[in-house]
């Protein structure tokens, strides 16, 4: 369902706007916001319900919806009334900090409340792993994909950005429709804590839980012992050399 901002009302669509705390003030001040940001329409469609609206998604801190701009599509990502931090403002940093890097969707634009970043369409980690049953991905397709998204996460070591949510990272990362990752929710990274993306992620994928079961399933047998030494390795010196001792471990 497409609404143009001009047909906005509080009583319809204040609830995603303004959720869970519904204001008549903090509604208009985000309607302002929407104007700041040049978005002409929500579009209220997705797999999360709120109220009587679908969105994209839901989640602690806020909520995502599509927006229409010129024509295009984009993600909106709206801060909850609930929400522990009093605005966007370090997402906002920390997201452009990682796009300097080529990392994470990309941020056009943000507002006390909101940020307007690229609509990252693709599928989830256990959607694309077929974790629910279906054909999983090939090996080459997974090596390709592992490969790709822990070098997205050595730049961000490189960079001194720490994600911070990547041992948990099945809602962090996005596979495109062309099968490129893209890591998503800079909301609790940092440039204060030592990076620690790459062995985050390396252990995410290879070394515990339901999906490291099925990728090592489909990549075949890989040193435990011998992956653990090199991600120590890695870990005390964080180099180029130690970074691709890891990815000639795996196979990458």
């Amino acid at each position: 369902m497409l609404v143009k901002l001009e047909r906005l009302s509080f009583e319809e669509h204040g609830l995603v706007l303004c959720y869970p705390k519904p204001s008549k003030t903090e509604f208009e001040n985000r309607l302002g916001e929407l104007r700041q940001l040049g978005v002409e329409a929500l579009e209220f469609s997705g797999g999360k319900l709120v109220g009587r609206l679908h969105v994209l998604g839901k989640g602690n801190s806020a909520l995502i919806v599509k927006a229409w701009i010129e024509g295009g599509r984009f993600a909106l990502k709206v801060r909850r009334m609930d929400s522990g931090k009093p605005d966007v403002s370090h997402e906002a940093e920390l997201t452009r900090a990682a796009n300097r890097v080529n990392v994470g969707p990309r941020l056009h634009a943000s507002t006390l409340n909101m940020l307007l970043m690229e609509l990252v369409e693709g599928l989830s980690l256990p959607a694309w792993l077929s974790l629910s049953g279906g054909k999983p991905p090939r090996r080459e397709e997974v090596s390709s994909f592992l490969s790709k998204v822990l070098w997205q996460c050595r730049r961000l070591d490189e960079a001194g950005i720490d994600h911070g949510e990547l041992s948990r990272a099945s809602k962090h990362i996005i596979v495109r429709m062309d099968g490129e990752p893209c890591i998503l929710d800079f909301e609790k990274a940092s440039l204060k804590r030592r990076p620690s993306n790459v062995t985050s992620l390396t252990q995410f994928f290879l070394l515990k839980g339901v999906i490291a079961e099925r990728v090592t399933g489909i990549l075949g047998a890989i040193s435990r012992e011998g992956l653990i030494g090199r991600l120590r390795d890695y870990k005390a010196n964080p180099s180029n050399k130690s970074f691709q001792n890891i990815l000639n471990l795996i196979g990458c």
